[in-house]
């Protein structure tokens, strides 16, 4: 029999071969390959906190009421977020069919487009109203029921491309990665801090094919934050075409998630991950009459977010060795059995 110390071993040489030789990777587009891809930056895109204004009013109200728990041990009020959005750029990407990535501008004829949706859960753990301004500190919810992040890619030749005001077409086409989200090495705690004493407008992305959401010219707090990295890998991923992807994936993050409040270079969707968001007449607005008494104008809170998903991979001749390695460190532990 062979000890679970041994092939704990075995299987740590094998992940340690792999963080050595981590490569970019290469994807099959319905244009033919794209190489040498180092991270896909997702163009900027909207976000809806679902519940997240009324999570932010219920801690000012009730700060020891709060029944849903965070990564980091807190307790706070919970809400859900979802985003969906298009490929930008593959970045480090060569080939002929890096070109005929669609980006969301011209003609779509002879381009394919790669899109996005996620869902996740945060929490409330601290919030602050004062004169003109709101301060609160999310944190990811220790346990998440709703949580996915979802790749697809479609050939514009044959299908639309996704639509920002409409909030269409972001998860249609053939599915190519579906996995969870987990905190990254950076964390899990992220803020955003808003001047609800000068209001702006929600924007638009001035697109003609688009049209123009019902909530661009909407009133708006301003603001801003950030939220920490996001892990895809953690847990096993649900699903990965490996028609799409030509490596073996071993590090799919994302990165750089900013939080921008009132945002001017995307429609806000009129459904965002199958979601209708319900901002009210003021997009972030509060209303307080006295400390601990406050109301949420709309229960819901839109923003846009632009992040990236560096991505690194094992190539065909690396997974062969990798699993060479992987073998003979188990051919190992049963020549040393006792």
């Amino acid at each position: 029999m062979i000890k679970f110390k041994q092939i704990a071993v075995a299987v740590a040489l094998a992940g340690t071969f792999a963080a050595a030789h981590a490569a970019p990777v290469s994807i099959t587009t319905p244009n033919g390959n794209v190489n040498g891809i180092t991270a896909f930056d997702w163009a900027p895109s909207p976000v809806l906190a679902q519940g997240g204004n009324q999570a932010f009013v219920n801690f000012i109200n009730n700060p020891a009421g709060g029944t849903v728990e965070g990564m980091n041990g807190g307790m706070g009020y919970g809400f859900n977020v979802f985003s969906q959005g298009r490929l930008a750029v593959l970045q480090g990407g060569t080939g002929a069919a890096a070109s005929s990535l669609y980006n969301g501008s011209g003609s779509t004829a002879g381009k394919y487009e790669i899109t996005f949706e996620l869902a996740y859960q945060e929490v409330v753990t601290t919030a602050v109203s004062v004169p003109g301004a709101n301060i609160a500190v999310f944190d990811f919810a220790k346990v998440q029921t709703n949580n996915y992040f979802r790749v697809y890619v479609k050939d514009l030749d044959s299908d639309a491309a996704a639509n920002y005001a409409a909030g269409t077409g972001f998860n249609t086409g053939t599915l190519v990665f579906d996995g969870t989200i987990a905190p990254g090495a950076a964390g899990s705690v992220s803020n955003f801090n808003a001047n609800t004493g000068a209001l702006g407008t929600v924007g638009s992305d001035g697109q003609p094919l688009n049209g123009t959401s019902s909530l661009s010219g909407t009133p708006s707090v301003t603001g801003s934050g950030a939220t920490p990295e996001f892990d895809l890998l953690t847990v096993l991923p649900n699903f990965i075409d490996t028609d799409f992807w030509n490596a073996e994936l071993i590090s799919f993050l994302v990165t750089n998630i900013s939080q921008n409040l009132p945002f001017q270079s995307v429609d806000p969707s009129e459904v965002i991950a199958g979601q209708v968001p319900n901002i009210g007449a003021v997009n972030g607005g509060t209303v307080c009459t006295a400390p601990n008494s406050c109301v949420a104008v709309g229960p819901d809170l839109i923003f846009q977010t632009d992040f990236n998903g560096p991505v690194q991979g094992i190539p065909e001749p690396g997974t062969l060795a990798l699993a060479g390695l992987a073998l003979g460190g188990l051919a190992l532990a049963r020549r040393r059995k006792v």
